[in-house]
């Protein structure tokens, strides 16, 4: 089985147990097919943060090693910061797995740091991009270039929606390069309950980071003004952020703090339990990839609200959802009110769901991966 050596800080870790579960998900499924090897660069502030067993210099097959940079500056550097860091403090452990591919799961400075770091290995690489990895870095232009550059050198860049390839292809980066593979969802945690509820709760759920670019101020004043033409409902949130004591501040200034409870960060096997006591699932984001909290939902049999943004329009239809413009507060009170009055049909919203399958996401990759490592054999066969 082949080696295949994954560089990405999108994994969890003690410290932040439920970050990226979707990466955990599609790299435990793409270990049946080959050897994975994890290697998670962790900013140097978070490092102090780890367990010590994260930590441990005997981990094999996931190792966590701090990532140097100087915050705040330097931004276009940081690619350059990541190499030295993984150089630093993994080069030899790098060697003894003699990979046969490298995957970076983010495309910078992750993506660009493992396209030197393949050059200097001799080894194929490949890309998989998310979301504001793109659509955000790519807004300077020195980061961009560099983007451009790792994804045109690699073996191929898996993007998770067509919103993302239209934006690389539009930067410069070549459109045999990119593969369109949607994300999957686990149908063991996310599935609809048996029965339906006569008259279920009008509860409201978010998961997501407490970041103001997850529109989590306008959901507040949405959630706010909804309450008068639906007292009886109430809004869960699952996450963790910054912007907490601004949202709790808001609430209190309304009066209205008991309507909401704040879960802080929970497991991925309680969020279906979360989505599956919810009547309606929320995401008022400013942009995004594909969010899997949406597929997510739906394969639990639940509508969303959500933002017409990146991705999102090609996961959902007017069955399954309602979306409205991203920072906007009158669209999006009005589309919360529209989804507790409409009778929706979790059947049919389920059947859309089923689309986004694992299985199709890991059988696109292995295929990808094995057919570039047969080509990089094959022409290492004739140089000799």
């Amino acid at each position: 089985m082949e080696k295949l050596l994954i560089i990405t800080n999108l994994y969890p870790s003690s410290w932040e147990p439920n970050r990226a579960t979707f990466n955990k998900q599609q790299f435990d499924r793409l270990g049946k097919h080959f050897h994975i090897k994890i290697l998670v660069p962790v900013a140097w502030p978070q490092w102090f943060k780890l367990s010590a067993e994260n930590k441990s210099e005997g981990a094999e097959d996931i190792r966590y090693r701090p990532f140097f940079y100087t915050p705040k500056i330097g931004y276009s550097l940081f690619s350059a910061y990541m190499l030295i860091s993984l150089l630093a403090t993994s080069w030899r452990w790098i060697r003894k797995q003699r990979p046969a591919a490298l995957l970076a799961s983010w495309a910078y400075p992750e993506g660009v740091a493992t396209a030197m770091l393949a050059k200097l290995i001799g080894c194929p690489f490949f890309i998989k991009v998310h979301g504001s990895d793109v659509n955000d870095f790519a807004n300077d232009k020195r980061r961009a270039k560099q983007i451009v550059w790792a994804a045109n050198r690699a073996a191929g860049v898996f993007v998770v929606s067509d919103a993302l390839r239209n934006r690389l292809i539009l930067l410069g980066v070549a459109e045999d390069k990119l593969h369109l593979i949607y994300n999957g969802v686990d149908n063991t945690l996310f599935f609809p309950t048996k029965a339906q509820p006569l008259n279920p709760a009008k509860r409201l759920l978010y998961v997501g980071n407490l970041k103001a670019n997850k529109g989590v101020m306008e959901l507040i004043q949405s959630f706010i003004a909804l309450l008068k033409h639906h007292p009886d409902a109430e809004l869960v949130i699952a996450g963790q952020g910054a912007m907490e004591p601004a949202m709790k501040q808001l609430l209190e200034q309304a009066n209205v703090q008991n309507k909401v409870t704040f879960l802080g960060s929970i497991a991925h096997s309680q969020v279906a339990d979360e989505i599956r006591r919810a009547r309606v699932v929320v995401l008022p984001s400013y942009a995004e990839g594909v969010p899997n909290i949406l597929l997510e939902a739906m394969a639990c049999g639940k509508p969303v609200v959500a933002t017409e943004v990146g991705g999102i329009p090609e996961i959902v239809t007017d069955e399954t959802s309602i979306l409205v413009p991203a920072k906007t507060v009158k669209p999006l009170t009005s589309a919360l009110d529209d989804a507790l009055n409409k009778a929706w049909s979790p059947r049919d919203i389920v059947e859309h769901a089923s689309q986004f399958d694992w299985q199709k996401n890991i059988h696109h990759v292995q295929q990808t991966i094995a057919q570039t490592l047969k080509n990089h054999d094959d022409k290492s066969v004739v140089s000799i």
